[in-house]
């Protein structure tokens, strides 16, 4: 049996297991089970994957396939050989990747830490997601556009979601077949967690993707409100991703401690919730849409089950999509057309069960009306429900349309997955119940719902009130503002107070759009100080175009003004015409300005804005030529392996004459696309640049530095930060003139 290095050891068996999907389910042929359970013991292989949309991504590409590969090619070590990473052969444009190196490979082969090493900078970037392979399926089969709103309704630990951002900022052009980066898409990704920590992960793990399109909230998904646009009606999905909570069984590889606590009752317990959140989805979707349905379980109560109590609450709006044809490549079986109830009942000739694992002896019941006839309504009724049962019309739904992806088929995990259709000519969100006012019914009977509580190890944890945040210290707030953030002149709502259903308090620093035009906000804001902010917004040159109304502040508007946010213009819509504390939005937007430290707090021009390397590429195109320097690889490597380099010190091509004659301030810096003796840029890079009147400086911090270090000279040339930044008092005159 494999051992987990350093930790600890398992027996990597479970006799429940076994029988439930070997003889009882019989989820696979009798001559592949043998080998099922080889790879089921197995270490999971590691995986990551490339943005199609990214410009950084044909330069990964072409550092594995020239650099890592070959370097990694024909070692050895302790007498094995090491393979190199390799392609996955299903994965559009060979941008997924997967290598089987052991831990300990990682921590002593010189070649294998150097690749290591370059994974970990460029996924801290957002160049690579590091990601469990089964994993990246569900999204690919969205096929999520530009244009679309989207949303992750079990999201976190948020892999899914950065690939749904991906797509959502990349066009494939129809013609080619090339793909493009979308700096500003018009459509949104909203991720959910019922977890308030976990929506938190989620925030943190979208900082490697800034976008002006996402939104992160704290809601039960099977109680997900209607959101509502500045017309008044509801906001209708184009794509919803229900990966929804589940046992987890098909992680055994990677989650062992589930091969102890694997109990046949782990998926039935979860059967309701996973019911409610996809009818849930299927309520939102606007005709045409797709849903993507997926768990990581190989249990059918919690796949094929769902999906066909869903299906048969909507007959003639859904279908389960084919998808053969999608995804070549990937090796998959086709969903289960009949299944069994562990009820736990004992058969008549066993009389009683010494164990509920003990299948040999259980009672099959072939529909659900016969199990509540044996059982006359006892006891054990509570913890099944019909919908668990395979309908009658099982054979008319399409379920050999899903997808089931075994250990042993490539090497992977386990999971489930359906591609759902909402037919044109649908009922709209608009004939359904919004299920925060109006309670929601399990099809086909009232049976109270089984205690999620007693699962032992779900992969994803099970929807509950979500959980309590830290409260934030209380805000000041000016005389016209109440405690929901609400200006009583205006009726403007800005900030979110309040509790949920379930009772958790909810609060949330408010988003408060910045308008030059708004005089009750001026009126509330300390005006000089806006002017100020206003007046630095304009000295960043951003044209015409640039919709500065929906630049927005993460603090009540008598609060100093630190960071500044941007979004789209229906993240705004949903911003503004939704209750806060009822959505429970966490985070939107992307951090575009910053405020730049220039002297003493009792100095007035204390303050100056910068563009943030998060938001560079999203308003790139919205800033005038003025603000632009150019910079070739030399100058690169000289903001990268200096903190603060002088003017004078930078002597290769013209950047330091064409900037030198620039006022104090905020520039981007585009460096072209060249060739020197140690290094070799493919693309234009972009990068935020701040300028004094004798030094410049990359506002980049220093994971994203070494990050652009070993993509352009393969080695780290970044130089560590030092904990204090000089001081910036001899600037505090050129910047009083400016103003």
């Amino acid at each position: 049996m494999p051992e987990r290095e350093g930790e600890w050891t398992t027996d990597w068996a479970n006799t429940k297991f076994e029988a439930y999907y070997r003889y009882f389910q019989k989820i696979l042929p009798e001559e592949e089970w043998d080998t099922f359970m080889e790879y089921m013991r197995k270490t999971l292989p590691t995986t990551f994957r490339l943005p199609a949309g990214k410009l950084t991504t044909p330069t990964i590409v072409d550092i594995i396939a020239t650099v890592h590969i070959p370097h990694l090619s024909g070692i050895e070590f302790e007498g094995e050989n090491v393979d190199p990473p390799r392609i996955l052969p299903w994965y559009p444009r060979g941008l997924g990747y997967e290598f089987s190196a052991p831990k300990r490979v990682l921590r002593k082969l010189p070649e294998m830490k150097e690749f290591h090493q370059f994974l970990v900078y460029q996924t801290e970037v957002g160049n690579v997601s590091r990601q469990e392979a089964v994993s990246m399926v569900p999204p690919l089969l969205l096929d999520v556009q530009p244009h679309h709103v989207v949303l992750d309704a079990c999201a976190s630990p948020g892999s899914k979601t950065a690939q749904l951002v991906e797509a959502l900022h990349t066009r494939i052009d129809p013609t080619s077949g090339d793909a493009s980066f979308v700096p500003f898409p018009s459509g949104i990704v909203i991720a959910n967690d019922s977890e308030y920590t976990r929506a938190q992960l989620l925030v943190h793990q979208s900082a490697r993707l800034p976008t002006p399109s996402l939104m992160v909230t704290n809601l039960d998904a099977s109680l997900f409100p209607t959101l509502r646009t500045e017309n008044g009606e509801p906001l209708l999905f184009d794509r919803i991703l229900c990966d929804v909570p589940c046992s987890g069984d098909g992680t055994l590889r990677k989650n062992v401690g589930i091969w102890k606590k694997w109990n046949v009752g782990d998926g039935n317990g979860l059967h309701s919730l996973q019911l409610r959140i996809l009818l849930r989805a299927m309520n939102m979707l606007r005709p045409g849409g797709k849903i993507v349905y997926s768990t990581c379980s190989m249990n059918p109560i919690e796949n094929e089950a769902v999906l066909a109590a869903a299906l048969n609450q909507h007959p003639g709006q859904y279908l389960l999509a084919p998808t053969s044809h999608l995804l070549p490549g990937l090796i998959r079986r086709p969903g289960l057309a009949s299944w069994k109830i562990a009820t736990g009942v004992p058969s008549k000739e066993a009389e009683v069960l010494t164990d509920e694992g003990d299948l040999n002896n259980h009672q099959d019941f072939d529909s659900y009306e016969a199990y509540c006839q044996a059982t006359d309504g006892g006891e054990m009724k509570v913890r099944f429900h019909k919908s668990m049962w395979p309908p009658v019309n099982v054979s008319e739904l399409g379920l050999e349309n899903c997808l089931r992806i075994y250990p042993h088929l490539q090497n992977t995990g386990g999971f489930f997955v359906a591609l759902m259709h909402k037919l044109p000519g649908s009922p709209e969100a608009t004939s359904f119940p919004d299920p925060t006012t109006t309670s929601v019914d399990l099809p086909g009977d009232s049976v109270p719902e089984r205690d999620d509580s007693v699962l032992k190890s779900p992969t994803k944890r099970a929807a509950s009130p979500p959980s309590q945040p830290p409260l934030p210290k209380k805000a000041k707030m000016s005389k016209n503002w109440n405690s929901k953030g609400t200006n009583a002149k205006s009726g403007m709502v800005i900030g979110s107070i309040g509790t949920n259903p379930g009772g958790a308090v909810f609060k949330e620093a408010p988003f408060t759009f910045i308008s030059e035009a708004d005089p009750l906000l001026q009126e509330s804001l300390r005006v000089h100080f806006l002017q100020i902010a206003i007046s630095f917004l304009k000295r960043l040159h951003l044209n015409s175009s640039f919709p500065s109304a929906n630049v927005f502040v993460r603090h009540p508007p008598t609060d100093f003004m630190k960071t500044f946010y941007f979004c789209n213009s229906l993240v705004k819509s949903v911003i503004l015409h939704n209750p806060l504390e009822r959505i429970r939005l966490v985070s939107a937007g992307v951090k575009a300005f910053s405020r730049q430290d220039m002297g003493p707090a009792k100095s007035l021009p204390q303050l100056a804005l910068r563009f943030t390397n998060e938001g560079i590429l999203t308003v790139v195109d919205f800033v005038d030529d003025g603000v632009k320097v150019h910079a070739d690889l030399e100058t690169l490597k000289s903001l990268l392996s200096m903190q603060f380099p002088l003017l004078d010190q930078l002597t290769s091509g013209s950047f330091a004459e064409s900037t030198r004659s620039k006022p104090t301030g905020s520039y981007i810096v585009a460096v072209k696309p060249g060739k020197t003796d140690d290094g070799v840029l493919r693309h234009t890079l972009i990068l935020p640049l701040w300028k004094s009147s004798t030094s410049v400086s990359l506002m980049v911090d220093k994971q994203g530095k070494s990050a652009i270090s070993l993509q352009v000279f393969g080695k780290d040339v970044s130089v560590v930060p030092k904990t204090e930044e000089p001081s910036a008092k001899n600037q505090i005159g050129d910047l009083e003139d400016e103003l």
